[in-house]
């Protein structure tokens, strides 16, 4: 019972901490870092490595932060990264059902994309200042593209490091059987 109790509020300050270094210290570099989505690319990992359980509360802890400390309406993040990661989830399921470094990184840009797509059709539909979809803005498709290419190189390193440290992500490869 203790130890699950630790590992709970290990996960709540660790990604307490993490949606904090989001906020503070990652949106304040200059623009092709400030892109860099740190949140979804631990839950995406946390999905990919764990289970949808531990990936579905830490984005809850997640997006109660961010909720707190951003300006948009409150559950904005709770519902954007809850609804990415059932996405997630799905077709992890559903259509990549091996867990390779590939089906990695198709997951980490192909949440990446959705995550934007649903941001911005969210604030569209909700915000009243948002006047223009932005979705034709230029600048939509440039933090798209900065964003897909974070996911990618943390999918490189994260698997990598994952192979490294981990006896359960071990590439394996088919015996060749001799006929002789």
């Amino acid at each position: 019972m203790l130890k699950r109790v630790w590992q709970i509020l290990s996960l709540v300050l660790v990604v307490s901490f993490l949606a904090l270094i989001q906020f503070s210290l990652i949106s304040a570099l200059p623009n092709p870092f400030r892109q860099f989505n740190l949140i979804l690319v631990v839950l995406m990992f946390t999905l990919f490595f764990l289970d949808f359980r531990v990936a579905t509360i830490s984005a809850l802890i997640a997006g109660f932060w961010l909720d707190i400390m951003s300006f948009h309406f409150f559950g904005f993040y709770l519902f954007v990264f809850f609804v990415s990661l059932l996405f997630a989830q799905w077709i992890l399921k559903n259509w990549l059902t091996n867990r390779s470094f590939y089906t990695l990184l198709v997951m980490m840009v192909g949440l990446t994309i959705f995550y934007n797509i649903l941001t911005a059709v969210t604030l569209y539909f909700v915000s009243a200042d948002y006047s223009t979809f932005s979705l034709i803005r230029s600048s939509f498709w440039l933090t798209l593209a900065y964003q897909s290419l974070w996911s990618f190189i943390s999918a490189l390193v994260l698997f990598n490091l994952a192979t490294l440290l981990s006896k359960r992500v071990k590439p394996f490869f088919l015996e060749k059987k001799s006929f002789m």
